[in-house]
């Protein structure tokens, strides 16, 4: 029932609101940071079986287009226990699993943004900052982290951390789990060699001297007011670049069409070198007498028996062949490596193909894989909240990522991951599937955006890691996550349905499980 509910909302979902608030999910080229605004969110929601009435105050405030803040006060107070009953806990009262420590209290905090990620403007220095809600964590290609999700459980929460500088001539990137335990981190630095070689020639040719004698130029105005030629070609040049300036466009995750229009050849090659780590990794857990997984008394935590630090390294380099206003190439390569297994490598071939403008594109990127049996891409992942506990498919009982990858043989193996992009003014499409041989090494992952008119607007995602055929690709198991909505506004009033399939631990069935919560909601305020 569970599994024809969930495909049947989203099926549905295709409708949604203004603001954006109400999105689950948005392309990497919309802008996700919320209007300044005073809102409230209320109505009931299911969870389990039992019901609960929800509230949400949100308040959100933006200091001009650079700098914002969000916070939320989600709560979920018991109305209805149906059978079996929750232990503890009675009608009226707070939903256990929210508030049971003091990590919890960080769901108040939407994000706090300065910047935006990922932007490089030519002739620029540009930074960023983000803290909260991560759904797409991501540096460089994706073969180390991607598609991070700091969501992916109901009983814990784990604001992240996205922050880089850039430059023409190099950058730094850098990803982290949680704002309270930064227990994954990643950082990845990359510099452009032939940007750095032509400021260097640059600068020994002003050394010599043979550039000075251009640049001396007469008076401003001459005798009758007027401006020399140069001067005038000089001024036009610079009201030219201070419009183009203004048109830097959104940021597309795997490509660079805001910058078409001024990306010179010397800034195309990058590369980079990526160093990951999960200084706290469990590697085996604890359990009681019956085999049910020990818990920590302050956290919905599995209590860890023993753990290491966990590293991957990575070695990238890119060469955008392309990028014109219509059609853009940019093939890459990455070495990676699990430091802390033995011979343990993974090499990444992969391409991004950009066809169409701005408004009206698709976005294709295949990759091929050759690795060793006991490496694993895109290490850090959607379900790596869950897997530092219990890796997939999920079985009970509950075997750690580490300790399983720790017994894999290391043979060669070769895999793929071909993700497609379909971008449609403000409509956003996207759909990936992997393979890397046996049913726990298939993923596939969907998306949409889609919002119609001023009011009304849908947006889902879903992604599975472990499937048997193509029959059951979409089938919703304990092995998939996702969220779905549909709102539609009517007047200063706007109404939202939401589905999120998120994991829970249960310590009755000694492993986390993968459940609904749909959510029936009103939602206004003021703008400000």
């Amino acid at each position: 029932m569970k599994t024809r509910y969930f495909l049947l909302t989203c099926v549905c979902y295709g409708l949604a609101t203004v603001s954006l608030s109400a999105q689950v999910w948005a392309p990497t080229g919309t802008e996700t940071r919320r209007p300044s605004a005073l809102q409230f969110d209320a109505g009931t929601s299911q969870f389990r079986g039992d019901y609960y009435v929800y509230l949400s105050p949100n308040f959100t405030y933006n200091h001009g287009s650079q700098f914002g803040y969000s916070f939320s006060l989600p709560l979920n107070f018991l109305s209805v226990d149906r059978a079996p009953k929750l232990s503890g806990q009675s009608t009226g009262e707070l939903r256990q699993i929210d508030y049971n420590s003091r990590q919890d209290y960080l769901r108040t905090l939407n994000y706090i943004s300065y910047g935006t990620y990922n932007q490089q403007v030519p002739g620029k220095f540009t930074y960023s900052l983000y803290a909260g809600k991560v759904i797409d964590g991501y540096v460089g290609h994706g073969t180390i982290l991607n598609k991070y999700q700091s969501s992916s459980r109901f009983d814990a929460y784990n604001p992240s951390v996205l922050a880089d500088a850039n430059s023409d001539y190099g950058g730094v990137q850098y990803f982290s789990n949680s704002v309270a335990s930064f227990n994954v981190n990643v950082v990845r630095v990359y510099v452009k060699p032939l940007a750095i070689g032509r400021k260097v020639m640059s600068f020994f040719q002003d050394q010599s001297g043979s550039v000075y004698f251009l640049n001396i130029r007469g008076k401003v105005i001459d005798d009758a007011g007027r401006k020399s030629v140069e001067e005038e070609i000089s001024s036009e040049d610079t009201v030219a670049k201070q419009k183009k300036e203004k048109e830097i466009r959104p940021i597309q995750k795997d490509s660079r069409v805001e910058i078409a229009e001024n990306d010179p050849w010397y800034n195309r090659l990058t590369l980079g070198y990526t160093s990951a780590w999960d200084r706290g990794a469990p590697v085996t857990l604890s359990y009681s007498s019956n085999g049910a997984p020990l818990l920590e008394k302050t956290s919905d935590q599995p209590t860890i028996s023993t753990s290491k630090t966990v590293r991957v390294e990575g070695f990238d380099a890119e060469y955008r062949l392309l990028n014109l206003s219509f059609l853009e190439f940019t093939p890459y390569f990455d070495f990676n490596r699990i430091k802390t297994l033995d011979n343990s490598t993974g090499t990444h071939y992969g391409a991004s193909l950009r066809i169409g403008n701005k408004d009206l594109n698709v976005i294709l990127k295949p990759e091929l894989r050759q690795m060793t049996g006991n490496y694993i891409p895109m290490y850090f992942d959607s379900f790596y909240e869950i897997e530092r506990f219990q890796s997939f498919p999920a079985v009970a009982p509950m075997r750690t990522k580490f300790e399983n990858l720790e017994t894999q043989g290391n043979g060669t193996i070769k895999g793929y991951l071909h993700t497609i992009y379909l971008n449609f003014y403000h409509l956003g499409f996207e759909f990936a599937v992997e393979d890397y041989g046996g049913k726990e090494k298939k993923r596939v992952f969907a998306a949409a955006y889609i919002p119609i008119g001023s009011s009304f607007q849908v947006s889902f995602f879903f992604t599975k890691k472990g499937y048997g055929g193509q029959s059951n690709l979409f089938e919703v198991d304990e092995n998939s996550q996702g969220a779905a909505e549909i709102s539609k506004s009517f007047g200063p009033l706007m109404f939202r349905v939401q589905n999120y399939r998120r994991f829970v631990l249960d310590v009755a069935e000694k492993t986390f499980v993968s459940t609904d919560e749909v959510r029936f909601l009103v939602s206004g305020g003021m703008s400000f």
